[in-house]
């Protein structure tokens, strides 16, 4: 009895060992044949942290450095992805933890074939840009108009401050009529996820409509469609020889995005005393003579009380940031 025990207690022992983890990951993945070979991958999930001994093999992959931050719900690892890697999947390995060893999965994918003349262009003086606001524009598909699981379950076309259900479909489905009024470009206020609770501004109850409090850069938000609605509104706006500006916001947050709601570390916002808000006035960064406290106001203060300020200064946010621009 004693031997089956033990038998079974090792065959445990073995699966756990190798138990594939499903950590929130940032960038969800990348791709081979960048020409900056340097990534900062972002592993969010409770204790991981604790992990002392990371490892990959992966032809032409290699870690150049681990990070254990304030928090201990979060690695930040840094790698070096040479020319010579191919695209596939790669397996993260944590060990040294006070939990079970994990497999994390990361994926390299193929690069998009085309280059920037063919695909990407870039808007000049000849474009004729239209801006529109997704929610507000069309409704091409009421399946996704709302979500239970999700934090603000309005939508009420009768309300100016609630969710109206517009939708990528429904962008996609009137491009016709945009050609037609001579539009060249599609200026859209941010699609990705919004995940977040009702506000109170001005005494009244208000949705994230407007696309600006991200929760998670990664994601388009199911209510507009998702990430497959957004690619195949970029591939039919192509088709019909029109572009995409994708309006990223680069300052601030929504404050039920994952990285505010479990914070890295203490500045990865600017944090006050008590609470400051930006005064929205440009002149103190381009006047010599501006007091210090008038810069850190307007640079460092915060959009609004739902809408964080990112401390741009500290390194693991800025490569955040700019490796989601280039991501996205």
């Amino acid at each position: 009895m004693k031997k089956k025990l033990v038998i079974i207690t090792a065959m445990l022992f073995a699966v756990n060992a190798l138990a594939f983890a499903n950590p929130d990951i940032y960038p969800t993945h990348w791709w081979a044949g960048m020409k900056n070979p340097k990534l900062q991958l972002i592993l969010h999930e409770k204790g991981i942290g604790d992990f002392t001994n990371i490892s990959i093999s992966y032809p032409g992959v290699k870690i150049e450095k681990i990070h254990h931050v304030e928090n201990k719900n979060y690695l930040f690892i840094d790698l070096n992805i040479s020319a010579s890697a191919r695209p596939g999947i790669m397996k993260i390995k944590l060990a040294g933890g006070k939990i079970s060893n994990e497999v994390v999965i990361f994926e390299l994918k193929n690069r998009h074939t085309q280059n920037g003349k063919t695909r990407i262009q870039g808007v000049t003086a000849k474009d004729i840009v239209y801006l529109l606001m997704p929610d507000r524009f069309s409704n091409g598909d009421v399946s996704n108009d709302f979500f239970n699981d999700m934090r603000d379950t309005g939508h009420d076309r009768n309300n100016p401050f609630d969710r109206h259900g517009g939708d990528l479909l429904g962008v996609q489905n009137h491009l016709d009529y945009l050609k037609e009024l001579g539009v060249t470009t599609l200026w859209m206020t941010p699609v990705v996820e919004n995940d977040m609770s009702r506000t109170m501004e001005g005494g009244t109850s208000r949705s994230t409509y407007h696309g600006y409090a991200f929760t998670n850069q990664y994601k388009v938000d199911k209510r507009f469609g998702g990430n497959e609605a957004y690619k195949k509104l970029i591939d039919a706006a192509h088709a019909n020889g029109m572009k995409i500006i994708q309006d990223a916001v680069y300052n601030h947050l929504g404050n039920d995005h994952w990285s505010v709601k479990d914070l890295p570390m203490k500045d990865w916002l600017n944090q006050w005393p008590v609470y400051t808000n930006t005064t929205y006035k440009d002149q103190p960064l381009a006047d010599p003579y501006a007091s210090a406290i008038d810069r850190k106001m307007v640079a460092d203060g915060w959009f609004t009380p739902f809408l964080v300020d990112l401390n741009q200064r500290n390194p693991f946010v800025s490569n955040f940031l700019i490796q989601y621009a280039i991501w996205a």
